[in-house]
């Protein structure tokens, strides 16, 4: 038997971001479908380690039935020492057999999907002429939505903000020559989001870093990171006043702080979700209603757009020849 190994480089070479935005769209409506299918992620958080480890399967049917699983352990010291933070890889496996097909880098992964999953609902929930955005936290997600979301709306500017400004400002610098629109590093958070159509919070913060007060109206926010339920980006009165919608209930139910906080205090009722994006996509649920509706997008990351994302570049690698293939 043996398999094949995938690095960050053959990763990014293989799957480009518009085409991971349309991979991503396929893999919510097939897990709409019954098609992909997960359980909720499991943590392992030892008292006294420096991370937690974390482990998301997910399986697909169908004629080339496949296991997948992203094990990570989540290292928050690491950009401190220079390193990603998400460390691990993402496993596939025949669906028939139970042999390992491929090894690949979930860091990556991660950092491609998230973005791409992000610009789905973008596509779906944004105002058609929504071109102002602003980013809260500068780290690889930051970057990697800059990237992504010109693909679905016709973004003119963007305002970043960090803990500092001086993150902030270095950020933009960075990222600069690879945007084809200007890059403003705001002093803080609000400065940041006051004037813009489409918000994207990319934080570990146990603390909002988003609130009501700060948010035009027709927004459009993507809040992506703080995915524990100890941790909230947004404070209660955005999820209240927004049109809720996420990538999975049971996970949005389960891992969103932000939420539980918002039911416990009862600012909003359990049928407060609008719906899943797979839901969107096959045309279950409504979207956007007015032009000055606040949309949310809560997501959590599943297991089932690693595993389709990782599914996609395993055709591509053999397709094309890339990868590296270890006996086993």
């Amino acid at each position: 038997m043996a398999f094949v190994t995938l690095t960050r480089a053959d990763i990014e070479r293989l799957l480009p971001m518009r085409d991971c935005i349309e991979v991503m769209a396929e893999a919510l409506v097939a897990l709409e479908r019954g098609e992909l299918t997960q359980p909720l992620r499991g943590r392992f958080m030892p008292a006294q380690a420096h991370g937690f480890m974390t482990w998301m399967p997910a399986h697909r049917s169908g004629e080339q039935p496949i296991f997948g699983l992203k094990l990570l352990c989540v290292m928050e010291g690491n950009p401190a020492r220079g390193l990603p933070a998400i460390q691990g890889a993402v496993l596939l496996m025949d669906g028939v057999t139970g042999q390992l097909r491929a090894v690949m880098d979930a860091a990556a992964i991660t950092s491609l999907r998230t973005a791409a999953v992000s610009s789905v609902a973008t596509r779906l929930l944004a105002r058609d002429d929504a071109s102002e955005l602003a980013i809260i936290g500068t780290g690889v997600q930051g970057a990697r939505h800059l990237e992504a979301l010109p693909h679905v709306r016709p973004i003119r500017r963007a305002r970043v903000a960090d803990l500092n400004l001086e993150l902030a400002q270095a950020f933009a610098r960075r990222v600069q020559p690879n945007c084809s629109f200007p890059i403003e590093a705001a002093a803080t958070a609000e400065a940041a989001v006051r004037e813009a159509d489409i918000i994207v919070t990319t934080t570990t913060s146990a603390e909002p870093v988003l609130r009501r007060a700060w948010l035009k109206p027709g927004v459009h926010i993507n809040a992506i990171g703080a995915s524990r339920p100890t941790l909230r980006e947004l404070d209660t009165a955005t999820v209240a006043a927004a049109s809720l919608f996420t990538d999975r209930r049971q996970s949005l139910e389960g891992e969103a702080g932000e939420y539980q906080l918002a039911l416990k205090d009862g600012a909003i009722k359990p049928g407060h979700v609008k719906g899943e994006l797979g839901e969107l996509l096959v045309g279950k649920v409504p979207g956007r209603t007015s032009p000055d509706e606040i949309t949310l997008f809560r997501a959590l990351g599943l297991a089932i757009e690693d595993t389709a994302t990782a599914h996609r570049l395993l055709q591509e690698a053999t397709r094309q020849g890339i990868g590296t293939t270890v006996a086993f």
